[in-house]
């Protein structure tokens, strides 16, 4: 039995989605809400060097021209959305 994770954004990441327009705004919310059911869906990636201060892994998933940039965290369970973005900008 998988554990339950809880669900945040980073205020980076929420000021990022405000910044982009309504119509991809929803594409990438429900992309990342989808990761609450699959943590490691197939086609995400994990960055190389790349980890969040307690040293978690940063993931990434598509969702058309952007990406979603999140670590899964174990203690606690949740899944942080670390930032948003086209994918020339977000990797910056």
């Amino acid at each position: 039995m998988q554990a339950l994770y809880g669900f945040a954004f980073s205020e980076r990441a929420l000021e990022s989605l405000a910044e982009i327009p309504p119509k991809f705004r929803r594409q990438v919310i429900k992309k990342a809400r989808d990761l609450m059911m699959n943590l490691f869906p197939p086609k995400s990636k994990q960055l190389e060097n790349a980890t969040d201060r307690a040293g978690n892994p940063v993931r990434r998933e598509r969702s058309g021209d952007y990406r979603i940039l999140y670590v899964v965290r174990e203690d606690p369970h949740e899944v942080v959305i670390l930032d948003v973005g086209n994918r020339k900008d977000v990797y910056r």
